[in-house]
């Protein structure tokens, strides 16, 4: 940097030869101070990281100068901490370099970090130092999951070091020019050679503080990684477009990427982020210059321009072909499809932010419904505000022990006998009441909390079967569905192999039932799972096959013990022949894939007598049994059987 070669060549300079300050006593005026916070809430908002700081060093402690004010930051000014504790900024300042951990839980130079107890797991620092090359501390940021801080970031946290370091330069030149001021207080001529050299230098730190702040000011409006507006940037741009004196209808298009995590985590942020990149370059070349396009957040993108008379279908029929090309990186071929959601204004509302929000709020619509683009509407309100409102419910359900299993039996239609149960997750909620499972599986998916009441599940499942497998004194299979964010844990299997020695429950008596979201997620990942699980002795079932867009494919790619016949083609068995049809040939298949097959949803004499002629091996349904607790299931059926 330019700076840094003039302070090294200043200090060699005679000016700072015989003199010395005493860096600790030098305080960093209120003005100043100021303006590193709003720079530090600044980068935190920009990287998306938790924890940006300023970090002051004593001889014996560091201490927080002043931290971001951003959510999720543990660290409050003035914190503290003894030196000679392995900190990441011990190493920053004594070997004056940049540090950069992403994840100190994965690197045994890191794992005993004291800041890990405050969940802080990756780092990237500089050292902060003073003209005489004394330490002042460090610049740091911190986030409390892993990651690969880019070289866009750490450049910019670099030219935050350079604004810094020029700030402390200009207040020790200060402290030195007090000092100079009384020890050549007779030497006029000295002094006004002193001062021309301070006023050259000072002009040098304002333009180069001048050129920081420019840079600030583009990131603070857009994306580094596309070039595209982000969304400060794009309702900025939206507000000055919808406050013209002629007002037109805009259409304000929201779109993301669907299940692109699972793209990161599987291929890695490299893949990731040039699968960005292209899209956002396919996206490009369909719009007009007076189009604004912007990257919201993450794999979120909108779009906002004068309505067309067909309200923009074609446009959005346009934006779903880019997805159905695959992208190309390398050796990958990767399809990633794309949810939609438009908002309109005036209609809906002429309030940029507003706008954005509702027009985000219909593709969450368009994600949870499975279709290709939704509008915002009246509904879609209500959709929102109900979602919002068992979300709510939600994040307390497992505390407050409103969760609970209840089990339907599952009948061999050779021997008529209960051989075992699926395990349905039920919550009864003192407010909202009985909530289906439909309505808050996948908000739990959304919001994370899947994978604690997966294991809740899981837990009280195979606890329940090992007990009823003690009464019958005979095998006892208990049948679970599985999440995709289960399925997509590298040690599922080594988890579920852990839970059965828990519980002393051969893997035999184990059913995991998976339905195709698991396998659209990651192939590689669901074969090396399934083929994990299925050497443990555990049976895995394609649940409600027949309804998905690729069932077929699927039996060639996977080895499954079991399908499960989908209870639509169960229902219309007695008035529809294209039913009873496909029933029949979904059986004869599996027979020869040597597979068993379920049917689930059996509530008539007639559809029993259908299965068993055509050798269905299980069947499931009100017929047989509804779903009931755990006290009831063993009065009805466990009980009956171990008395016999």
């Amino acid at each position: 940097m330019p700076y840094r070669n003039t302070l090294q060549q200043l200090q060699h300079e005679h000016l700072f030869s015989h003199i010395h300050i005493d860096t600790a006593q030098i305080d960093v005026p209120e003005e100043m101070f100021n303006g590193w916070q709003q720079t530090l809430d600044l980068l935190s908002e920009i990287v998306d990281t938790p924890a940006v700081l300023i970090m002051r060093v004593t001889d014996k402690q560091i201490s927080v100068f002043t931290s971001s004010r951003s959510q999720g930051n543990p660290y409050k000014q003035h914190d503290n901490e003894n030196l000679g504790h392995g900190l990441y900024c011990e190493t920053v300042i004594s070997e004056q370099r940049e540090l950069h951990v992403p994840n100190a839980l994965k690197d045994k130079d890191w794992d005993n970090n004291p800041d890990i107890k405050l969940g802080m797991i990756a780092y990237c620092g500089l050292p902060l130092t003073w003209p005489d090359s004394s330490a002042f501390g460090t610049l740091c940021m911190l986030d409390n999951k892993e990651r690969e801080y880019s070289k866009a970031f750490r450049h910019l946290l670099e030219r935050f070091q350079s604004a810094l370091n020029a700030n402390l330069a200009s207040l020790y030149e200060h402290a030195k020019l007090q000092h100079l001021n009384v020890v050549l207080e007779n030497n006029v001529q000295q002094r006004t050679s002193d001062l021309a050299k301070l006023s050259k230098k000072l002009i040098h730190e304002i333009e180069s503080r001048a050129a920081i702040e420019h840079s600030l000011e583009y990131h603070k409006s857009f994306d580094a990684l596309t070039g595209l507006p982000n969304r400060l940037g794009f309702i900025s741009a939206l507000a000055q477009q919808l406050s013209q004196p002629t007002p037109q209808k805009v259409n304000v298009i929201y779109f993301g990427l669907r299940n692109f995590k699972s793209v990161n985590d599987s291929y890695g942020y490299v893949v990731g982020d040039k699968i960005l990149q292209l899209f956002s370059q396919r996206i490009k070349r369909l719009l007009s210059n007076a189009t604004l396009f912007a990257r919201i957040a993450g794999a979120e993108f909108v779009i906002a321009h004068t309505c067309n008379e067909d309200g923009d279908l074609s446009l959005i029929n346009q934006i779903n072909n880019c997805n159905n090309t695959p992208f190309t990186i390398g050796q990958f071929t990767i399809n990633i499809p794309c949810c939609i959601g438009i908002a309109q204004a005036p209609t809906d509302t002429d309030d940029p932010s507003e706008l954005v929000q509702k027009a985000g709020a219909a593709m969450s619509i368009s994600k949870a419904e499975g279709t290709p683009y939704s509008f915002f509407t009246k509904q879609t309100q209500s959709t929102i505000e109900k979602r919002y409102l068992l979300e709510s419910h939600l994040v307390d359900a497992l505390k407050n022990k409103e969760l609970s299993l209840q089990y339907q039996p599952l009948v061999s239609l050779r021997s008529k006998e209960i051989i075992g149960a699926e395990a349905l997750l039920r919550w009864n909620n003192p407010i909202l009441g009985s909530v289906p499972p439909d309505k808050f599986i996948s908000l739990a998916e959304h919001n994370g909390q899947i994978i604690d009441i997966g294991n809740f599940v899981l837990h009280t499942a195979l606890s329940q079967a090992a007990q009823w497998r003690l009464q019958r004194n005979s095998n006892f299979r208990i049948a679970i569905n599985i999440s995709p964010l289960q399925f997509r844990d590298t040690n599922f299997a080594e988890h579920i192999s852990n839970l059965l020695a828990l519980y002393r429950l051969p893997a035999n008596c184990l059913e995991l039932e998976i339905t195709e979201g698991i396998l659209l997620q990651d192939e590689e990942i669901a074969k090396r799972t399934i083929s994990q699980l299925q050497r443990l002795g555990i049976r895995i079932s394609l649940d409600d096959f027949g309804t998905g867009y690729s069932s077929l494919s699927y039996l060639q790619k996977y080895a499954f013990n079991t399908l499960k016949i989908d209870r639509c083609f169960i229902t219309n068995l007695e008035k529809n022949i294209q039913d009873r049809e496909l029933t029949k040939a979904i059986i004869a298949m599996s027979k020869k894939l040597n597979m068993n097959v379920i049917a689930e949803g059996v509530e008539s004499e007639a559809q029993d007598l259908f299965i068993r002629d055509e050798d269905c091996d299980y069947g499931q349904g009100y017929l047989y049994g509804k779903p009931a607790d755990a006290d009831m299931f063993e009065q009805r059926y466990i009980s009956q059987n171990a008395s016999h």
